[in-house]
């Protein structure tokens, strides 16, 4: 009789342990274990999935959005060089979240995480912003990005015109206020142990490098 019970309980905690993971861990991150970093209130989770390993000891946060000019300068201009000598070499990973800092949420922001939902949120957030200063950001551009990547359209769709993650956007801008973030972009490069560096606007690769090295000593 012991071992029935005991048997009971063991098969009922699996079957909440499913239950929970399901309710929480719906949206693919990563399917590394997540070295946990926060700035603040914010913590990696609230963005993106990691562009590198989720292992790598240093993690860059960018706060920003599309229609961002100093954003798309900054894509442009420096970003090549940090993935190029940092995020391949598995030195640093980097996330991005989404930040407004007006009313009105850039549709762009839903269309990136439905482009998630099929595994291929960075290649849509370099697509949004290779074309951002050449086209309009809306919703028939934003359909043939995810056509050229070849989405299932029909979810990317769905999921767009619900705006399935309007709650995740508008969250992430919350947090972003609340922890004093009133410039795009706005850069956080941080390890495990809390150290960061905070870096406003558009800055050229050589003050990533200057703030990196400092992180690294």
């Amino acid at each position: 009789m012991f071992i029935l019970k005991t048997s009971i309980v063991i098969i009922l905690l699996i079957v909440a342990g499913f239950v929970t993971y399901g309710v929480f861990f719906t949206q693919p991150y990563t399917s590394e274990i997540v070295i946990s970093k926060n700035f603040g209130t914010i913590t990696t989770s609230l963005g993106s999935p990691f562009l590198g390993s989720s292992q790598a000891p240093i993690t860059i946060i960018e706060f920003g959005n599309y229609p961002c000019i100093e954003c798309q300068t900054w894509f442009q201009e420096t970003r090549p060089d940090i993935i190029r000598d940092y995020i391949n070499q598995g030195e640093i990973n980097m996330i991005f979240i989404d930040t407004q800092l007006t009313k009105d949420i850039p549709l762009a922001s839903f269309a990136s995480y439905c482009a998630n939902d099929q595994k291929k949120y960075w290649d849509y957030h370099d697509a949004l912003f290779r074309n951002v200063l050449e086209n309009k950001i809306d919703v028939n551009h934003l359909k043939q990005y995810a056509v050229e990547l070849g989405l299932d359209m029909k979810l990317f769709e769905e999921c767009l015109d619900t705006k399935k993650y309007e709650k995740k956007i508008k969250y992430s801008i919350y947090e972003a206020k609340k922890n004093g973030i009133n410039r795009l972009p706005t850069f956080i490069i941080m390890d495990s142990s809390g150290k960061y560096e905070k870096i406003l606007g558009a800055q050229p690769y050589s003050i990533f490098k200057e703030k990196i090295r400092s992180m690294q000593d």
